[in-house]
């Protein structure tokens, strides 16, 4: 090992000695020369121990910095990309990053950012990690002015790398991503009414937004009257109440919003009634005629135009999109115990580990259990509809099977603030889910779910078994037509 090697920090180097896989130069001693075209040249002005991240566009020189971490060690990686202008460049970056990315490490994080420069990226993030890693430029004369800009910013270690001059073809079928970043919108994106209100005549459909309710004389006078501003904008035509037989004010309350006020139980009588948000929303279908069908829940606190048309916007920008879900920021009172930071318990611990596990192609969903949709009318009338919790699953599971992933997006409305149930609430919720999951023949079973969720207590020597039968009813539009 030689002295210069030493003094300048690249004696810590994992790769130093690897001659075959990766060419180790110090910044100090930078010259063309030094650049071998058929190995992966790493430029570096030192190893330092503590957190590494890389900032990547794309391409083989984007990939070569994954094989450099890889090949030293590095098990968790989190990777900054400031989004490309054209969509082309995005495809390289999901091909050539992303997706190897995803095979070569533990853990994987990846951050898309809209700093207007590399310079604002850095100053930004620089002082959380020990260690950035770039792909180099195009020419050897750039890598230079690139150490240098970065270097104005941060004081950590900087390496820069460039791989073997092969060209490569890149995949570009890594569904899960392109999807996420095109199908994934804010409400921000859809704020100008004038231009959404000329989307929506040209698509010309009927709009109505349909707001299922139980017992929320609180919040749901604000939650109409928001409601109703969205309309008079012209992008709602109808705002409709569909309450589950509520014991307060809520009924008498959105009537003298002057809006159509249904109970569901009251709803076509012939087809029978069953407790729960998915009868609420099945009924709903029954009480309008319009094209697109939104649900809205009635017990949001923090409600604001966003949500509504925010959830509308990509349906009337792009019609290939024939459901929308949305996502929120999540602080959620929970009955029992105050204000809790987070929420998406069941998401977090059931939806998202179970999608993961037998849907990965549905893994981009935020939060798939928000009762926050909207859909086209003819998907909704080809679903059977589970009357309990399972609905929202039931939902995108078969309108993803009906229409494609791609005619599906989902959209940040913001923050929502509402109740949220206990840890016996959630388990009951969870359970459900389940069932329904069961008897639509996914993951392992038979198409078939116990309906008793039994519970074991414990204390002083002292045993308690609690069951709570839960029987899944499923509706069909059409049944008794």
């Amino acid at each position: 090992m030689d002295k210069d090697r030493v003094e300048t920090g690249l004696a810590s180097w994992p790769l130093l000695d690897n001659k075959a896989a990766v060419h180790i130069v110090d910044f100090a001693n930078l010259q063309e020369s030094c650049i071998q075209k058929n190995r992966i040249t790493a430029i570096t002005d030192g190893w330092h121990e503590g957190a590494v991240a890389a900032v990547l566009r794309g391409g083989v020189n984007a990939r070569a910095v994954l094989d450099v971490l890889a090949a030293s060690g590095v098990r968790h990686i989190k990777i900054f990309h400031l989004e490309e202008r054209l969509p082309q460049l995005e495809e390289v970056f999901l091909s050539s990053v992303v997706a190897p990315a995803n095979a070569l490490f533990d853990s994987v994080s990846v951050m898309w950012r809209r700093d207007a420069s590399v310079s604002e990226l850095i100053r930004a993030i620089g002082s959380e990690y020990a260690m950035l890693f770039f792909g180099a430029p195009l020419a050897f004369s750039e890598i230079q002015p690139l150490y240098q800009a970065v270097k104005e910013h941060y004081a950590g270690s900087v390496t820069i790398v460039r791989g073997p001059d092969d060209t490569v073809h890149f995949d570009e079928s890594d569904e899960i991503y392109r999807w996420v970043r095109q199908r994934t919108f804010d409400a921000g994106d859809f704020s100008l009414p004038a231009v959404l209100r000329g989307y929506k005549q040209k698509l010309n459909k009927k709009v109505a937004v349909l707001l299922p309710s139980l017992n929320e004389e609180r919040t749901v006078g604000n939650v109409i009257k928001t409601a109703l501003e969205v309309k008079a904008a012209g992008l709602i035509d109808e705002v409709i109440l569909v309450d589950s037989a509520s014991t307060d004010n809520t009924v008498a309350l959105a009537k003298s919003y002057g809006i159509p006020v249904y109970v569901h139980p009251e709803i076509r009588p012939e087809l029978g009634s069953y407790r729960g948000k998915g009868e609420a929303m099945f009924k709903s279908a029954f009480v309008t005629d319009a094209d697109i069908l939104a649900w809205v829940d009635t017990d949001i606190e923090s409600i604001t135009p966003r949500f509504f048309y925010g959830l509308l916007g990509p349906m009337f920008t792009n019609p290939a999109i024939r459901f929308s879900k949305g996502y929120f920021a999540r602080p959620v009172k929970v009955e029992t115990s105050g204000i809790e930071l987070g929420g998406g318990r069941v998401t977090e611990i059931l939806a998202r580990p179970w999608i993961n596990a037998f849907m990965p192609h549905l893994s981009g969903f935020i939060q798939p259990l928000a009762g926050t949709v909207a859909i086209y009318r003819d998907e909704l009338l080809n679903m059977r509809i589970p009357v309990n919790y399972g609905v929202e699953m039931a939902m995108l599971l078969q309108v993803v099977e009906q229409a494609g992933l791609w005619a599906t997006c989902q959209v940040n409305l913001g923050t929502v603030v509402h109740r949220s149930k206990d840890v016996v609430g959630l388990s009951e919720m969870a359970f459900q889910i389940l069932q329904v999951l069961a008897e639509m023949g996914r993951g392992s079973g038979d198409g078939h779910s116990c309906n008793t969720l039994r519970r074991v207590y414990s204390a002083q020597r002292q045993f308690e078994i609690g069951s709570k039968r839960f029987d899944v009813i499923w509706r069909e539009y059409g049944e008794n037509d």
